[in-house]
C-alpha cells in the first residue's frame, strides 16, 4: 500500500513539471521598499547629558554669639528657631527690631540704671545750686562788698582831712586805713569766689555728662541681657541652659545663615582656571516626594590654595534657599506641636495634675477648651497626610502656670471629661487660622505643620553640572550619525524630492574634543566650507540617527519614529 502511494506522488511531480516547462516564461522584478530610519531635529544646545558632580551643602555664615555682660540666664531659644536679626542702618537707625535669641535676669542691671539716673538728677540739682549762687547771690555779695568798700574809702579821706588839722588822733586815723583796706580786700574775696563759682559749675557740667555716660552704660549693659543676632538665621545649637551663669563673651548659641545658603565641590586647577565670578551653575536637588528640581547658583568664591592632600580648589557657589512648608494651599487650622497633658517632669504632675500649653488654651462662651486629637493616640502612629481630627475638650483651667526652660509656660487644668484619658490622648498645640482668630475657628481637621523645613540644609549633598563653564553651544549629534570616509565627514538629514521621502548627504566637520568638552557619546559638528557655500543648514533639520553608513545620497527613506529635539 505506501509503495503504491509514493507512485502516485512520483507520477503528480511528473506531470506538474511537464505542464510548467509547456507555460511562456516570465521575468519577475522585484521593488524595493524605502528604508526605515529614526530621526532628530538639530538644535543649536549645550552638551545635553553633560555628567553631575556630587556637591556638599553648608550654611554660608555661621556664628557662636554670646553676651556682652555676665548674669544668669533666663530663656535660650530652641533648636532650629528661626531668628531675624537686629538690623540698623547707615545712621545707626534701627530698622529691624529682630527676634531674641537669648535673655538674662535683668533685675541687677535694671537697678544700677536706677541708681544711674540718681546720680544725674542730682548733679543737675547740684548745677543749679551752684547757677543759682553765681547768678543771684554773689552779685549781691560783690555789690555789698563795693559799697562796704566806698564807704570806707569816704571815711577814710575824711579821717586824713581831719587829722591833717590834729582833729583826730593817729590811732583813729590808722584804724580807718585799716577798715578802708579790709573792705577793698573783702571786694576782691568776692570777685574770686565768682571766678570760683564758675568754675565750680564747669566741674559739675562735666559731672553731669559723667553720669548721663555713667546711665547710658547702665542702660546698656540693661539692654544687653537680651541677646540679638546681627543676621537673619536658624538656631543651629545652644551651650546654655536657663539657669546657667555665663561670663562676658561666653558662647551661648551657635545661629547659621540659612538663605543664601552655600554649596561647596572640588575642582582641578585647571577647571578653576576657566571659571568666572558671578557664573551660573545648574543645581539638581532631591526634594521630599522623590523629585528632582533644578535650581540656579552663582559662584561665589574659589579657594585660593588647593587642598596639600589632593590638590583640587574649593568651589564656593551660593544659592536662594526656600522654605518646604507642608501646610502651603492648606485652608485648614494648622499647628506645629502635639502635647500630651500627663507631663511627668513639671512639678504637681506626681500628684495626677495636668498641665497644657498656655497658648493652647482657648475659650467660648461655655469657657475654657482644649482641641484633642480623635484619630490617633500616643500609642498610635501620626497620620500619613498629616491630618488629624478633632474635637473640643472642656477644661478648667487653675492659677498654676509653670515656665518650663523659659520657653514654655504650662499651666495646670482640670479635664471635664470623662473620656478623655491622660495616658492615652493628645491635644494640640498652638492653633494658626488663615482667617479670623484660633477662638473663631470650630473645624474637624488640624493639620501638623513643621513649619521650619528648608528646601537645603547644612550637610545635603546635591548634584552640579558644572558644563556650563567650558561647554560651547553647538549641534551635538550622536557619533553613529556622522559618516566617515575619505573625502571626509557627513551626515545625512531628510529631504523632499518628486513626492518622495530622501537621504540627503551634507559635508560637516567634527569639532575636536581638545577645544571643547563634550560628553563621549556625542559630537560636535559644524558644516563644512562646502556646504555653506551651498546654502546648506542645519538648525532644525531632521538629522537621520543611526545607520547612516548604509545610506546613499537621495536613496528614498522611510521615517518610523516621530522626530526629537533633543538628546
Amino acid at each position: 500500500m505506501i509503495q503504491l502511494f509514493q507512485r502516485f506522488l512520483f507520477l503528480n511531480a511528473i506531470v506538474c513539471i511537464a505542464l510548467a516547462g509547456c507555460g511562456r516564461s516570465k521575468e519577475v522584478v522585484f521593488e524595493k521598499s524605502p528604508r526605515p530610519v529614526k530621526t532628530m531635529v538639530l538644535t543649536k544646545q549645550h552638551p545635553p547629558d553633560a555628567p553631575l558632580i556630587a556637591a556638599s551643602v553648608g550654611a554660608w555664615q555661621t556664628e557662636e554669639i554670646g553676651f556682652e555682660v555676665s548674669g544668669r540666664v533666663e530663656f535660650v531659644a530652641d533648636l532650629n528657631t528661626e531668628i531675624d536679626g537686629r538690623i540698623y542702618d547707615s545712621d545707626g537707625n534701627r530698622i529691624v527690631e529682630g527676634t531674641p535669641v537669648a535673655r538674662l535676669e535683668s533685675e541687677r542691671y535694671s537697678l544700677q540704671v536706677s541708681r544711674a539716673k540718681s546720680e544725674v538728677k542730682r548733679a543737675e540739682q547740684n548745677l543749679v545750686v551752684a547757677q543759682t549762687e553765681l547768678d543771684e547771690s554773689i552779685p549781691a555779695q560783690i555789690e555789698a562788698a563795693a559799697a562796704r568798700a566806698e564807704l570806707a574809702k569816704t571815711e577814710l579821706d575824711r579821717s586824713q582831712t581831719l587829722k591833717q588839722q590834729n582833729a583826730v588822733s593817729q590811732s583813729e586815723f590808722d584804724e580807718k586805713t585799716s577798715a578802708y583796706r579790709n573792705a577793698v580786700a573783702e571786694v576782691k574775696q568776692v570777685l574770686a569766689s565768682e571766678t570760683s563759682k564758675k568754675a565750680e559749675i564747669e566741674a559739675l557740667k562735666n559731672a553731669i555728662l559723667q553720669a548721663k555716660q555713667s546711665l547710658r552704660d547702665a542702660q546698656r549693659d540693661l539692654e544687653d541681657c537680651t541677646l540679638y543676632s546681627s543676621f537673619r538665621g536658624q538656631i543651629a545649637g545652644t551651650s546654655v541652659v536657663p539657669g546657667s551663669i555665663v561670663t562676658a563673651g561666653q558662647s551661648v548659641a551657635t545661629l547659621q545663615m540659612m538663605d543664601p545658603i552655600k554649596i561647596e565641590v572640588e575642582i582641578s586647577a585647571d577647571k578653576s582656571r576657566q571659571m568666572q565670578r558671578m557664573d551660573r551653575f545648574p543645581i539638581h536637588v532631591s526634594m521630599p516626594d522623590g523629585s528632582s528640581t533644578v535650581h540656579e547658583a552663582v559662584l561665589h568664591q574659589i579657594d585660593p590654595v588647593a587642598d596639600p592632600l589632593t590638590r583640587t580648589f574649593t568651589l564656593t557657589l551660593l544659592l536662594f534657599n526656600r522654605k518646604l512648608s507642608d501646610s502651603a494651599g492648606v485652608q485648614a487650622a494648622t499647628t506645629s506641636d502635639v502635647w500630651r497633658l500627663d507631663l511627668k517632669f513639671l512639678p504637681g504632675a506626681e500628684n495626677g495634675g495636668l498641665f497644657a500649653e498656655e497658648s493652647s488654651i482657648l475659650y467660648d462662651s461655655e469657657g475654657a477648651y482644649l482641641w484633642q486629637i480623635t484619630n490617633t493616640t500616643i500609642q498610635g502612629h501620626s497620620p500619613a497626610d498629616h491630618v488629624v481630627e478633632v474635637r473640643k475638650l472642656r477644661v478648667e483651667p487653675s492659677p498654676l502656670k509653670v515656665p518650663y526652660l523659659g520657653r514654655t509656660v504650662f499651666q495646670e487644668v482640670k479635664v471635664n471629661d470623662p473620656e478623655f484619658d491622660a495616658s492615652r490622648d493628645l491635644v494640640v498645640g498652638k492653633l494658626r487660622v488663615a482667617d479670623g482668630t484660633p477662638e473663631q475657628w470650630n473645624g474637624k481637621t488640624v493639620f501638623l505643620d513643621a513649619a521650619n523645613s528648608w528646601m537645603l540644609r547644612p550637610g545635603d549633598i546635591v548634584k552640579v553640572d558644572l558644563s556650563a563653564t567650558d561647554s560651547v553651544e553647538g549641534y551635538y549629534v550622536p557619533m553613529d550619525a556622522i559618516s566617515r570616509q575619505a573625502d571626509g565627514a557627513s551626515v545625512f538629514v531628510v529631504r523632499e524630492s518628486g513626492g518622495q521621502t530622501i537621504a540627503a548627504r551634507v559635508p560637516v566637520k567634527v569639532v575636536n574634543k581638545g577645544q571643547t568638552a563634550t560628553p563621549s557619546s556625542l559630537q560636535l559638528i559644524e558644516l563644512s566650507e562646502d556646504a555653506e557655500q551651498s546654502d546648506n543648514s542645519l538648525e532644525g533639520a531632521r538629522l537621520i540617527t543611526a545607520g547612516v553608513h548604509y545610506l546613499i545620497d537621495g536613496e528614498p527613506i522611510n521615517v518610523i519614529a516621530p522626530s526629537e529635539t533633543a538628546l
